[in-house]
C-alpha cells in the first residue's frame, strides 16, 4: 500500500505511521465524512477463519465508548481486513519513553488515571483487553491519553510456549497468563501497573532480554525493585502482585491514581464519539407567550433602547459574570462516583453547559448535563434555591434549580434504556449544585476562552432586522438571552414559526448530522428534526484559517421551528444561517 492508495473507495491513505509486530498503522482521509482517521491492518493475509474472528473481535472493541480509549468507527475486509479507528495526533508512551527517558511520577500518574478509567469502563462490559502496554497506550503533549487495540487477536503479538497459546507481550504479561492462563480484569491491572513502572523506571518490571527470558521471570514473578516511582511505589506494589486476587480492581487504581493526581482534570477528550443528542422543543407556547409578555414593552413602543438580549448580566449574586461563571464547579465527580466510573468533560454542548459521563454498565455511559441559564430564556416558576421536577420523559430525567430571580440552572440525565433509575442520579447531581449555590458565587473558569472561539461572539448580534425579515414579525428586539450570549432565540409578536441559534462545540473527528450544503461558500449541514418534525437546522462550523488544527471545533446551529412541517422552515433557515455566517470573524 501507498500514499494515495484508495481502501473501500472510500478512505485515503496518507502516511504509514507505525509498524510493528500487531500490523501497519495508516492515517488516512475518509471522503465521505470529510474527516481524519486511522486505518489499521494485519501484516499478513488473513483467511476466512482469521476475517470471522476479526469481525467478531472488532464488533467486541466496538461496544467500547470512553472519552479515554480509542473509538471504533468501521471494519473493512472485502480485500484486506482493515480496522477504521479515531485519529489521535500523539505518540505511543512507550516512544515518549524512549525518546524522553523515564517520566516523572506526576505524569505517569495522570496517563495512569485515565488509562485506568477506561479499563474500568472496559471491564464493565466484561472485555478483557489482554495487551496493556505502553506502545498500546497514546498520550498527547497536554496529557490526555488513551487506549488502543482492544484485543483483536490476528493484530496481537502472540508468543507460543511450552504451556500453549500465550496472548499478550511478554514484558508487560502477568504470572497467571505466563504460565497458561487466560487472561482477566486482575491481568489487565497488573500489564496496566507493569506499564506504569515502565513510564517511571525506565524499563519494564521484567527486564529486557530474549522473550523466553523475559516470560521465564513474569511466571516467577520477578519485578526488579522500583528506584524513581516515588508517590506510585505503594499503588504499583500492589497491581503488580503475583496473586491476582490481592491486586486492585481497575476502578480502584483509578480513584488511588486521582488522590495522587489531586484537582488536575484531564484535557477535553474527543471520545466517546457521542450520538447527537435529541433536540428539545425549542419553544413551546407557554414559554413563547411569557417571553412575549417580559418583552411586551420593546415590542409595541418600538423605541431604540438595546434588546434585553444585550444588556449586561447583573454583576452580583451567585452567577456574576456570566461568561466566566463555570458549570463544570456545578458538578461533584466523586459524589456520582457511587453510580459508576465518572469523568467531566466541558466539550459536548454550549459554553454554559458542563456534562458528567457515568458508567453503569450499559453500551453508553449516562450523560448529565449541568446548563446555566436565564430565567427569561426558560419559564419555569418557583423561588431562589427551589428545586422544580419536571415530567419524566423516556430515558431522560429533569430538574430545575432555581438561582435567583434572573438564573437558573438545569440538571438533566440522560440515557435510553437505562439500568438504573435516571432520577436517582440527577437528584445527587442537583444536590450537589444546591451546596455550591449556598455556598456563594459560583466558582470562576480556571482558564480563559483560547483565541479564535466563539466564546468571544454574540450569538444575539448575529442576525439583525434585515435577515430576520424573513420571517413574519421576527425582528432583533425579540431577542431572548439563554445565557452568556452563546445562544438566542428570536420570537415572533403573532405565534409565526421562532428562531433559535446556539453554539456547539463539536468533535473535530466526528461527523457533523445533516445534508451537506454550500452556504456563501462555506460548507453547512441541514437536518430537520425526527422528533416533532417541526422544525429545521442548519449547523455551520466555525474554521478560522488562522487558527492550528484542534481536537475540537466551533459549530454554529441555527434552528426555525413553527407548526408547519419542518422542511418548509429549510429555505429560511439557511438564509438566516447565510446570514449569521457572514457576521463570524474570520
Amino acid at each position: 500500500m501507498r500514499t494515495g492508495d484508495v481502501v473501500d473507495g472510500r478512505y485515503v491513505l496518507e502516511e504509514a505511521r507505525g509498524s510493528g509486530s500487531g500490523g501497519v498503522v495508516w492515517t488516512a482521509f475518509d471522503r465521505k465524512l470529510k474527516r481524519r482517521v486511522a486505518l489499521k491492518r494485519p501484516h499478513a493475509v488473513a483467511d476466512e477463519t482469521d476475517r470471522a474472528r476479526f469481525r467478531r473481535e472488532a464488533q467486541t472493541a466496538a461496544q467500547v465508548h470512553h472519552p479515554n480509549a480509542i473509538s471504533i468507527f468501521d471494519t473493512v475486509d472485502a480485500d484486506d481486513c482493515w480496522l477504521v479507528m479515531e485519529y489521535l495526533p500523539a505518540e505511543s508512551l512507550d516512544k515518549a519513553v524512549a525518546v524522553r527517558g523515564a517520566l516523572p511520577p506526576e505524569r505517569v500518574a495522570r496517563v495512569g488515571l485515565q488509562i485506568a478509567a477506561a479499563l474500568a469502563a472496559v471491564h464493565a462490559r466484561n472485555i478483557v483487553h489482554r495487551d496493556v502496554k505502553p506502545g498500546n497506550v497514546l498520550v498527547t503533549d497536554d496529557d490526555l491519553a488513551k487506549l488502543t487495540d482492544f484485543g483483536i487477536s490476528i493484530w496481537r503479538e502472540v508468543t507460543r510456549t511450552d504451556d500453549g497459546r500465550i496472548s499478550g507481550t511478554p514484558a508487560y504479561t502477568s504470572p497467571e497468563v505466563a504460565g497458561g492462563h487466560p487472561a482477566s480484569r486482575a491481568s489487565d491491572v497488573f500489564s496496566l501497573g507493569a506499564t506504569l513502572y515502565a513510564a517511571v523506571e525506565g524499563t519494564p518490571p521484567f527486564g529486557s532480554g530474549e522473550s523466553h527470558e523475559v516470560l521465564e521471570r513474569a511466571r516467577r514473578g520477578e519485578v526488579l525493585p522500583m528506584r524513581q516511582a516515588g508517590p506510585l511505589a505503594p499503588l504499583l506494589t500492589e497491581m503488580l502482585r503475583r496473586r491476582p486476587t490481592e491486586r486492585p480492581t481497575a476502578d480502584e487504581v483509578r480513584s488511588r491514581l486521582k488522590d495522587i493526581v489531586g484537582d488536575w482534570v484531564p484535557p477535553p477528550a474527543a471520545g466517546p464519539a457521542r450520538s447527537p443528542a435529541k433536540r428539545r422543543p425549542l419553544l413551546r407556547a407557554a414559554a413563547a407567550v411569557a417571553c412575549l409578555a417580559v418583552l411586551g414593552v420593546a415590542v409595541s413602543s418600538g423605541d431604540r433602547q438595546a434588546p434585553a438580549a444585550q444588556q449586561h448580566a447583573p454583576a452580583g449574586g451567585p452567577v456574576g459574570d456570566e461568561r466566566t461563571a463555570d458549570p463544570c464547579a456545578l458538578i461533584d465527580e466523586r459524589e456520582l462516583r457511587r453510580f459508576g466510573p465518572t469523568q467531566v468533560l466541558t466539550t459536548y454542548g454550549n459554553f454554559n453547559r458542563c456534562d458528567a459521563l457515568v458508567d453503569v454498565g450499559a453500551i453508553e455511559p449516562v450523560d448529565i448535563e449541568v446548563q446555566l441559564v436565564t430565567r427569561a430564556s426558560r419559564v419555569v416558576q418557583g423561588r431562589p434555591l427551589e428545586v422544580v421536577e419536571e415530567a419524566r420523559l423516556s430515558g431522560e430525567c429533569d430538574r430545575t434549580v432555581m438561582v435567583d430571580d434572573d438564573y437558573a440552572v438545569r440538571v438533566t440525565a440522560k440515557l435510553g434504556n437505562p439500568p438504573l433509575d435516571l432520577c436517582a442520579v440527577a437528584d445527587v447531581a442537583t444536590s450537589t449544585v444546591l451546596e455550591v449555590l449556598r455556598s456563594g458565587m459560583i466558582p470562576r473558569r480556571a482558564t480563559p476562552f483560547p483565541p479564535g472561539s466563539l466564546a468571544h461572539v454574540d450569538a444575539c448580534a448575529l442576525l439583525d432586522d434585515e435577515a430576520l425579515a424573513t420571517l413574519p414579525s421576527v425582528n432583533r428586539t425579540s431577542a431572548v438571552n439563554v445565557f452568556g450570549n452563546w445562544s438566542c432565540k428570536w420570537l415572533s409578536t403573532i405565534g409565526g414559526p421562532a428562531v433559535s441559534l446556539r453554539y456547539d462545540q463539536h468533535s473535530a473527528q466526528e461527523e457533523i448530522k445533516g445534508e451537506l450544503v454550500k452556504l456563501d461558500g462555506r460548507n453547512a449541514y441541514v437536518q430537520l428534526d425526527t422528533d416533532s418534525s417541526k422544525s429545521c437546522t442548519v449547523s455551520v462550523p466555525h474554521l478560522p484559517p488562522n487558527l492550528p488544527q484542534q481536537a475540537y471545533i466551533d459549530v454554529v446551529e441555527l434552528t426555525v421551528k413553527g407548526d408547519r412541517p419542518g422542511i418548509e422552515y429549510c429555505p429560511p433557515a439557511k438564509r438566516l444561517a447565510t446570514a449569521a455566517a457572514g457576521k463570524l470573524p474570520s
